[in-house]
This record gives structure tokens, sequence and C-alpha cells, in this order.
């Protein structure tokens, strides 16, 4: 038996409604949710939303079986990856402020706990149309010095990117995962969208007497990004996939955003579901806050794994 795009449209509408009552709620309420976490409900739900009416439009307009030539538009891809950063840069937190520059390896070590990152990136293409959602989340925990006095440093950060994006060259992302592993790919994009930032600092200040003061300090950041990527395929499995932008602007008091990556891929499949491994680089800075309370200027930037699936 076969559905419809529009049974299956409502045959969803019926699971998702209790979810989507949750969220409903979820965003009246005035507490504890910051603003950074409604907007997240929001992202995610509509990302959820997105995904249906785009697997519901795949299955309305899958022709007869005889059609052996016909690509579907919609293509999706979603990359989970782990970022191995050092930092350099200058945190406040109200009165307090401590200058940090160490390596991934110097953050292991002077860490109160390993630190933690949680990252990934989803896709959604129409032809030539994309749209993305990447999400970053970092735990930095610094112990204070004992060889003289000084700060430790507790700092959260969460980022959202977010957009639109339009490939100008190249094929498209139906017609690559179509051809996936059997011909060499190349393609150039340019995208527009926007850039969360939630921060929360924590500054620890040493007196002379064994005396600490703690100070503390958390607010969000929304400004426009623009950027574009492109891929190189050396052979039908080998690619290099760069990607850069830039943002801030001087929206909501984001000075300047700007973040570039560079990464070698290896396609192949896992379970009958294209896939590819990438290893690469990856450098995110962010200046923020200027003359306020959580004035911060921080470049994060290390080496990256991630594995990505196609469908």
């Amino acid at each position: 038996m076969q559905y419809s795009g529009k049974a299956m449209l409502l045959s969803t509408s019926y699971f998702l409604r209790p979810l989507l009552q949750v969220a409903s709620r979820t965003l009246m309420m005035p507490h504890p949710l910051r603003a950074f976490d409604r907007r997240l409900v929001i992202v995610f739900f509509g990302a959820i939303l997105f995904s249906t009416f785009g697997r519901a439009e795949q299955i309305s307009t899958i022709p007869p079986a005889r059609d052996s030539a016909y690509i579907n538009p919609w293509t999706f891809n979603l990359t989970q990856y782990m970022w191995f950063p050092g930092v350099n840069g200058d945190f406040s937190a109200e009165r307090a402020s401590r200058s940090v520059d160490v390596s991934f390896i110097d953050i292991s070590d002077e860490s109160r706990r390993f630190p933690l990152g949680f990252l990934g990136r989803l896709e959604a293409h129409y032809n030539r149309l994309g749209f993305y959602l990447d999400g970053n989340y970092m735990n930095l925990q610094l112990k204070p010095r004992l060889d003289r006095l000084s700060n430790g440093l507790d700092s959260e950060m969460g980022l959202m990117d977010y957009g639109i994006a339009y490939r100008i060259l190249g094929p498209s992302a139906a017609e690559i995962l179509s051809s996936m592993g059997k011909m060499k790919t190349n393609w150039l994009e340019v995208y527009a969208g926007g850039r969360t930032l939630w921060l929360d600092n924590s500054i620890k200040q040493a007196g002379p007497l064994s005396d600490q003061r703690n100070f503390s300090a958390s607010k969000s950041f929304t400004s426009p990004v623009i950027g574009g990527r492109f891929m190189v395929s050396f052979t039908p499995k080998w690619f290099v996939l760069v990607d850069g932008n830039i943002g801030g602007f001087g929206a909501q008091n984001v000075t300047l955003t700007a973040s570039i990556l560079g990464a070698v891929g290896y396609r192949t499949t896992l379970f009958n579901l294209p896939m590819s491994v990438e290893v690469g680089y990856k450098a995110l800075h962010y200046n923020v806050d200027k003359g306020g309370s959580l004035e911060t200027r921080a470049t994060l930037n290390g080496p990256f794994i991630g594995l990505s699936g196609y469908w």
C-alpha cells in the first residue's frame, strides 16, 4: 500500500501535536528558560517540521518505478564532529577579567575537568537552495595558577548558526548524492544567515589573604553572518572542503565574529547509507559586548574530525 504526501502529513501531525503543545507551553513560560533557550526550542521544532514536510514532498512526488532517471530534489545531511580547540583571548565578568592563551592539551591539564564540547550540523537542500543549522557547545573551566595571585575562569559558550545557501557553481546536492563515490564533483555556494552566541563567564578572584570573590555575567548576542564555501574532488572518493564566514557588523554589540574551516574528506558507505569522514582545522573568533559587563574577545582554533551521513 502506498501513501500520499498529504496522508503522511496528517499522520505525522497527529504524532507531533503533543510535542508542539509542550513547545508552546515552554515558550509561554517566563522562567526559568533564558531567551537563548527559547530560540533553541523554536529552531529545534522548526527543523523537525521542515524535515517532515521535505519527506512528505519526496513521497508525494516519487514517479513510477520505471522512471529510473528521476532524481528527488530534496536531500539532507547530518554531521557530527569533535573539535579540539586551543583558546586565546580576554574574558570578563563584571569587574574581573582574565587573559587566556592555551592549547587544547594545556586546557586539559589546567581544567578542573575534561573540556566538554558538543557539535553538529544539519543541512537540507532543495535543488540549488539549501538551509543549514549548525550548533556548538563548549565548556571551559580553568583553575587559578598557584604560583601567584590570579583568577580562575569558568566559561560556557553556546553557538548556533542558521541561514540559507545557494549553489552558484557545480551540480546540485541531489545530483551529487545520486552519483556519490562514482564521479568527481566540484561546487561553490554562498550563504547568509545569523549567528546566536550565548556566553556565561564566571571568574574567581583570589586575594592576598586566601579570600576569594566570584564575579559572573551571562548574555546572548545575535548578529548577521555572510559567507561561502567550496568543495574540490581529487578523485571520486577524496575531496577538500573550505568554508569561511564573517559577521557581527556592530549588531547587538557584536563587533566582529568570523569562522574558517578547512577539511580533507573521504566518501564511503555504512549500512548502505552514503557517508563521509572529514579531518581538518577550524578557527572561530568573536569580539562582543565591548565596554559591557561581559566584554570578551577570544579565538578558538584547533583540529577536528567529523562523520557525515547523507540521505
